[in-house]
Parts: structure tokens; C-alpha cells; sequence
């Protein structure tokens, strides 16, 4: 199954499955659009994209506090969902600590 196959909300829970971050969050943002082109009052060319961009956003706590490490990528394979992952948590690592840091909201029912 790829990623373009696969729900929003199946990526979105296998990123964070991956991650070893201490927070995680996963945004996958949808769009569609539709071309028409007309030419002498008749339709010429038709057609449909789709795209998909996820955005990883992970937090790593340290000594000096939380630093956070966001990075997002469009056509992401399954392939390619993993080092996603990572790139967020070393942007994460590799980041100062955020003043305005606040824990993530926890529990509830999904």
C-alpha cells in the first residue's frame, strides 16, 4: 500500500507509530484541484490533482527545557515516512530549547 493510497489519518498514525520523539505531532494536509480548459466556447482539457503534504512536529525534551523540530514534505512514499520522522526529531535534537514551550494535550478518547 502506498502512502497516496493509504487515508489521511492511516499515515498520519503510522508517523506517529515511528517516532521516538518525547512529543509528536503529525499533520497531513489534503488538497485537490480541478483544470478546465476552454478554447472557441468548447472544453479542450480536463483534469484532477491531488496532493498530499505531511508535517511532522517533534519535541524533544533536555536538561535546559523543550526544544521542538518541525519539518514537512509533499509526495512522501511509505518509503520516505520513516526518515521524515527522523528529520523532525534531529531538527528537534539539533534545536535550542523554545522559551513559550507547553506540554502536549494527552488523554481523551479519540
Amino acid at each position: 500500500m502506498s502512502v497516496r493510497s493509504s487515508k489521511p489519518h492511516e499515515v498520519v498514525e503510522r508517523a506517529l507509530e515511528l517516532s521516538r520523539a518525547d512529543g509528536c505531532v503529525v499533520i497531513a494536509d489534503e488538497e485537490s484541484t480541478a483544470n478546465l480548459r476552454w478554447a472557441g466556447n468548447t472544453l479542450t482539457t480536463n483534469g484532477v490533482t491531488r496532493g498530499r503534504t505531511l508535517t511532522v512536529v517533534a519535541t524533544v525534551d533536555g536538561r535546559e527545557g523543550t526544544a521542538s523540530g518541525v519539518v514537512s514534505r509533499s509526495a512522501v512514499t511509505l518509503d520516505e515516512l520513516e526518515p521524515l520522522v527522523r528529520a523532525a526529531e534531529a531538527a528537534a535534537r539539533n534545536a535550542g530549547p523554545a522559551e513559550d514551550a507547553q506540554p502536549l494535550v494527552t488523554g481523551g478518547a479519540a
